[in-house]
């Protein structure tokens, strides 16, 4: 898929996928695979596989591996799989995203690093998503969920990164309005896409622009919700 389309596709309604695992306690591959097809056929418009309700970062390289071959067998080329790739060093997260784009996936999805909190300044989040978007082979998304681990990505950082070639957008998983109109206007300049994270925020957000669609973990279960509440954004229903 190549930029151009990738970037139409990306304003949409994405489901961050849950991974299920059977008995034996090893990944469901029926099961993935049914899940996928499901949420492909009540309107979304692609999958996260391996976000933060996928659980990353509890699975082993192998089971991650194993997550995006089933997910890219079920998600045809038309539809967009995003790849959780954000790990917990630069190097690491390098060797992810290559990973991911061996398996077929669309996009890298970048979380914020947190295990050192106080070193994630802006200097140093800058640095690392330089160094991963210049080697990852497939664009990549930063992603700030501050809810989660506690480092929300600071906007001066999105600003200076907003301009790199191989940067397509971002996923804020915050829900506080200041923090999201201060990305919208660090990014207003570039086709930069920005997607919703949190389900309570993302109808507001995406009726006052400051998000172009939205990955959501409740889609997991209300998937034409999601699908829905894009649509009526677009259309501007408020009803």
């Amino acid at each position: 898929m190549d930029r151009n389309e990738l970037g139409k596709r990306l304003r949409g309604a994405f489901v961050a996928l849950i991974t299920p695992f059977d008995a034996q306690d090893d990944v469901d591959h029926v099961a993935l695979g049914h899940n996928t097809r499901w949420m492909l056929a009540h309107g979304l418009d692609g999958i996260l596989l391996l976000g933060s309700t996928g659980e990353q970062v509890h699975l082993s390289e192998f089971e991650r591996a194993v997550v995006l071959e089933v997910g890219r067998q079920h998600i045809p080329a038309d539809r967009v799989m995003i790849a959780g790739a954000g790990l917990a060093g630069t190097r690491q997260t390098i060797a992810e995203t290559k990973q991911a784009a061996l398996a077929g996936a669309d996009v890298a999805l970048v979380v914020t690093p947190s295990y050192y909190q106080k070193a994630m300044n802006a200097a140093n989040l800058i640095n690392h998503y330089r160094a991963v978007a210049d080697a990852s082979p497939i664009p990549i998304m930063l992603y700030s969920v501050p809810p989660i681990i506690n480092v929300t990505l600071p906007a001066e950082a999105v600003a200076a990164l907003v301009g790199h070639p191989n940067i397509i957008g971002m996923k804020n998983s915050g829900s506080d309005p200041q923090m999201a109109g201060l990305y919208r206007e660090a990014t207003a300049a570039h086709d930069f896409i920005i997607l919703g994270g949190s389900a309570h925020a993302a109808p507001g957000f995406l009726l006052t622009g400051l998000v172009d669609g939205v990955i959501l973990a409740a889609a997991n279960v209300l998937p034409e919700a999601a699908a829905s509440l894009v649509q009526a954004a677009r259309a501007g229903d408020v009803l």
